[in-house]
This record gives C-alpha cells, structure tokens and sequence, in this order.
C-alpha cells in the first residue's frame, strides 16, 4: 500500500494497515512517487494540498497510469474532489477522512479486491483503444496511397512508334518513387523517374511536391517552350533546396524527352541509376551521365546527352530499389544486381517483361515486402516489321 499525503499516514490508517498490508508513506514533495508503478492499493490523502481543479485533474490523470487501485479520503466539505472522482465512473474510489480504522480496513480490502478486474479492464480498454487506433490510421494511410496513386498516370500515353509500361511497387503504403509521361506535343514526349531518399510518409509527401514542382513545358502566349531536361532538373533543385526541408530533403532522378519522329533522346540525371537501353539485337548500354543528387547543393549543374534510338530499341528507367531488391548478401561487389535479373528476359514482349520482373521481385522478397519501393518504367519503339505492316494498313485504308 502506498500512502500519499503528510510525512507519514494517519493513525486510522497505519491500524488499518496493520498486518494487512505493508504501507509505504509518501509526501506530496515527492508526488508522483515511484512506488505507484508497482503498487497494488494507493492511499491519497489531499491533506489541503493541491486542492484546486487543474491540481486534482492532474493527480488523477496520473493516477490512472497507474495499476493499482486508488482510495481518496476526503473531508466532509471536499465537494470539488468528489464530484470530479465522479467523472471518472468508478475508477477511483473515496472515503471519510475520519472513518475508523475497521471501516477503512474493509474499504481497503474490496479495493484491493477490484484491483485484478480493474486491471483486465484496463487491459482491454487500452488494446480496444490501440486497435482503434490501428484501424484509424490504416483507413487514412490507404486513403493517402490511393490520393499519391491518382498523382500518378492513368493512362499511357501512345506517341508516333512509342509504348510505355510501368511497374510501381510500394514498400509499405506510400512511396517515395514517383513518375510521370507526359506528351508534350505532336512529336515530343516526356517522362521521369524520381526517387525520394527513404520510403512511407515523408518520402511521400516530398514527391507531391516534386509533382506540383517540376516543369517540363512552359506556355507563352500562343506559343510553347520545351524544357531541356537539364533545366528541369536545375529548377527542381532549386525549388527543393529552397524549401529548407528538416527530412527526407533529397532526391534521386532522371528526366528524358525523346522527339518520336527522329527518335533522339535527350536525357538528364540526378545521381539516379542510369538509363538501361536495350537495342533491337539485344545488346545492352547504360546512358552513364554527370548530376549530383536533388536538394543538396542549390547552384548544382546539370549536364544534357543525346542519344539516336532505332526501331526496336528497348529503354528502362527504374529506382535503386529494384537492385535492393534483387541484391543478395555475397553480391556487394555487385553494383547492378537489377541487371543481372534483366538480361535473361530483356527482349520479351513489353507487358511479358513486366510480368516476369513481377514474379522475380515476389521470389525475391517472398512474404516480405521489399526493403525500398521499386519502380521501373519500359519504354518501347515499335520495330520495323510493325511500323511497316501499320504504313501498309494505312495505305490499303486510304486507297479503299
């Protein structure tokens, strides 16, 4: 039993204890004392102490952290405490300061005996008020990934010979990957991949940013302004650095535009894996180039290639998760683990390719999600063979 009031219990009370109960005084110099966490009984005794309402609120807010069971005893004229024990239903209990020491002795010992059911429902309060919680913040993280889904393209868009196909994996809820494929006019198209260091909310919330943020075409007048993909990084960056963010305050990406009727690519990176281009007769090339990550160095430079696509040729984009992914314990000299998984399937039909990549990621990880989002964008330019058979088809339906 602990007693908490004056140096040391009243009379009542030490008889009440006596052979009852071991009793532990404490004064209100020390409130709250230590012994409440492993208490089975707590004796208060307010004593004209701390005798206003935010006082007592407080008390018995701590109080109620407590396992054990409380007996307040009060003065006839303590109407204040009184009333605001009532507001706690029965969890903390009082009695007659001046009870004799056999009526608080049997008080003490029906406590005492509520102190295990009072527990349980304590117990089942909290894991009924935990899941709750859970159940809460579960709905509002789906409806969060459903809200970062709909900031991602619902449709592919289909340019001259070109035809996109993404994989978007999440490692929890939220992702820190975002993409985008814009067509920009008649013969250009443009697309990015960005990746929010860490993954979940943070991360998340930084690519609605990056989002809203980057500019890929500007609108002067009746006329338009393609952004060279080096400037769209640039002012990303800017804009990033600019915010002053205290986490998750860097990015990784690369931003292309390819011109579908001289099928050159121009792309930029930002310290993102590079590009994997796939050409029509299998051979693979990395588009290796310069660019520090986003949101570190304001003024950081940005430099713009060029590459001659064919008919035929395959390009991925994808995010560090996929070589996490794919990387195993013994392969740490291994820097494109992704790569290695790649190459077998590398010349099967697009859709195929991302069923397979699928399959392989969930062997991988199997009943684990990944350990950073994975993201890969394919983007294919029709060989000849269908080029030509659509130019055939076109001719055939304009003559008829």
């Amino acid at each position: 039993m602990v007693f908490v009031g004056g140096a040391s219990a009243p009379p009542n009370v030490q008889s009440a204890a006596d052979g009852r109960w071991r009793l532990v005084s404490c004064h209100w110099d020390q409130w709250p004392p230590p012994q409440l966490r492993d208490a089975v009984l707590t004796v208060v005794h307010l004593n004209g102490h701390r005798n206003d309402s935010a006082a007592i609120l407080e008390i018995l807010d701590e109080l109620e952290t407590s396992p054990a069971v409380t007996v307040f005893m009060l003065p006839p004229h303590a109407t204040l405490t009184r009333s605001l024990l009532a507001t706690r239903k029965g969890r903390l209990l009082w009695v007659d300061e001046d009870a004799s020491s056999d009526e608080l002795a049997a008080k003490f010992t029906v406590a005492a005996q509520l102190q295990p059911g009072i527990a349980r429902l304590r117990e089942k309060l909290a894991l009924g008020q935990r899941d709750q919680s859970i159940k809460l913040f579960n709905e509002e993280m789906r409806l969060a990934a459903r809200l970062q889904q709909d900031f991602l393209p619902h449709h592919l868009p289909e340019v001259g010979p070109v035809r996109f196909g993404t994989l978007f994996r999440p490692a929890g809820w939220l992702s820190g990957d975002i993409y985008d494929i814009v067509r920009l006019d008649e013969t250009h198209v443009g697309f990015y991949v960005v990746d929010a260091v860490g993954h979940g909310l943070p991360a998340a919330l930084l690519t609605m940013f990056i989002k809203k943020a980057i500019q890929t075409k500007r609108i002067h007048g009746n006329t338009y302004e393609i952004v060279p993909p080096e400037v769209t990084l640039s002012e990303l960056n800017s804009d990033i650095c600019q915010q002053d963010l205290s986490s998750c305050h860097f990015c990784t990406a690369v931003h292309c535009v390819l011109d579908v009727t001289t099928l050159t690519l121009t792309y930029a990176r930002a310290g993102h894996p590079a590009p994997v281009l796939i050409r029509a007769n299998g051979q693979i090339e990395l588009l290796a180039s310069g660019g520090s990550l986003l949101g570190v160095i304001p003024e950081a430079h940005f430099e713009s290639h060029t590459c001659q696509l064919s008919p035929g040729d395959r390009l991925l984009l994808y995010t560090d998760g996929a070589d996490d992914a794919f990387a195993s314990g013994d392969d740490s000299a291994n820097a494109h683990p992704f790569l290695d998984v790649l190459r077998p399937m590398a010349g099967l039909p697009k859709e195929q390719l991302l069923v397979e990549l699928v399959a392989a990621l969930d062997e991988s990880v199997g009943v684990h999600t990944p350990a950073d989002d994975v993201t890969v964008l394919v983007m294919d330019i029709e060989p000849v063979a269908v080029l030509q058979s659509k130019h055939l088809a076109n001719v055939v339906s304009q003559a008829g």
